[in-house]
C-alpha cells in the first residue's frame, strides 16, 4: 500500500496504471517539478513523501501515479502543471522496516514457558513465508539459545526454578529480519514429581539420621566394657620395673648397705607393686638390711 504526502497542499493520486493522456502534458516554465521524493516503508505500508512546491497563485495539486513499483509525482495548478519526477526504486524486501511480533504472552509452568504473540502486522503473512525466531537465555548465567518456529503458538522445555528472558524475531523470506522484540523475563516453577522426589530426599535423610544414631546407642549399650577399655585401658607397670619385680634377687642387699651408710640420716620409702609372694620376699630382704645396718 502507498500512501502520497506533501507537507502542503492537497494531494491527487492517480492509481491508474495507464498513461495519463497528453492532454496539458507540457511542463510549465512557471512550475516546478516536487523534489526530495522518498518511499518510507514500515510493515509494507509505504509513505511517498517530497518537498512542496511554491505556485503562482492559490494552492497546487500533486498528481501521483504509480506501476508496480515505479511512482511519480507532479505539480498541478489550473492549466500548469509541472514535470513528473519519480521516486528512487523501491523493493519491498530491501526498503521495508519489519517490525516485532506483537501482543507477546509468556505464562510459566513448572519447566516450561508458554508463548504466543501475533505477526508485526495483520497483513505480513499474507504472501510471505515467516520463520519466528526465539532469542532466549538463562539470567544466571547469560548462556543463549535459539529456537525457530513458524507457529505463533509454542512451548520452550527449560530448567527448573530458573528466570529465562526472551526475544522474538519475524523473519521474511530468509532475507528480510525483522526488529526484535522487546525483553520478557519470566521464571519456571518446580513440577510436581520434583516436589514428590524432594519430599521422599527428605523422608529418606531423616530416616537414615533416626537409624543411624538407633544403631548407635544400641552399640553402646551392647558394648559398653569393650567401648570403654578401648577408651580407658588398664594400668601397666612400666618394662623395667616389672622386670625388678619379676626377679627380686637384682636389688641385693649390698645395694641397700651402700645406700644407707652414705646418709645414715637419709631415709628412703619405696614402694613396690607387685605379686603377694614376690612382696614377701622383697620385704624380708628390707627386714635383713636393717637389721645388718
Amino acid at each position: 500500500m502507498v500512501v502520497a504526502a506533501a507537507r502542503n497542499g492537497p494531494v491527487n493520486c492517480c492509481c491508474s496504471c495507464e498513461e495519463e493522456q497528453e492532454r496539458g502534458s507540457e511542463s510549465s516554465a512557471f512550475l516546478p517539478a516536487p523534489q526530495n521524493l522518498t518511499i518510507q516503508s514500515y510493515n509494507f505500508r509505504s509513505v511517498l513523501k517530497w518537498s512542496p512546491v511554491n505556485g503562482i497563485n492559490g494552492s497546487v495539486l500533486y498528481n501521483v501515479q504509480y506501476r508496480i513499483i515505479i511512482l511519480r509525482v507532479r505539480a498541478e495548478q489550473g492549466e500548469l502543471k509541472s514535470a513528473w519526477t519519480e521516486a528512487p526504486p523501491f523493493r519491498a524486501l530491501t526498503n521495508t522496516t519489519l517490525g516485532p511480533p506483537r501482543a507477546i504472552n509468556v505464562s510459566p509452568e513448572g519447566n516450561r514457558l508458554f508463548i504466543s504473540f501475533l505477526p508485526p502486522s495483520n497483513h505480513t503473512t499474507d504472501y510471505f513465508h515467516v520463520v519466528y525466531f526465539i532469542n532466549y537465555w538463562d539470567n544466571s548465567t547469560n548462556e543463549k539459545f535459539k529456537y525457530s518456529t513458524k507457529s505463533t503458538v509454542t512451548t520452550l522445555t527449560l530448567k527448573e526454578g530458573t528466570m529465562y528472558c526472551l526475544q522474538i524475531q519475524a523473519v521474511l523470506m530468509e532475507e528480510l529480519k525483522g526488529q526484535l522484540s522487546e525483553t520478557y523475563c519470566k521464571k519456571t516453577t518446580i513440577t510436581g514429581a520434583t516436589r514428590i522426589l524432594y519430599a521422599i530426599m527428605i523422608f529418606g535423610g531423616v530416616m537414615f539420621v533416626v537409624i543411624l544414631v538407633f544403631l548407635c546407642l544400641w552399640s553402646i549399650q551392647k558394648y559398653q566394657n569393650t567401648i570403654k577399655s578401648l577408651w580407658h585401658p588398664p594400668l601397666t607397670i612400666p618394662s623395667h620395673y616389672e622386670e625388678v619385680l619379676q626377679n627380686p634377687q637384682m636389688a641385693t642387699v649390698e645395694e641397700f648397705k651402700n645406700s644407707a651408710g652414705e646418709d645414715p640420716w637419709h631415709v628412703d620409702t619405696l614402694s613396690i607393686i607387685s605379686n603377694a609372694e614376690q612382696n614377701q620376699t622383697v620385704a624380708n630382704n628390707l627386714l635383713k638390711a636393717e637389721e645388718h645396718g
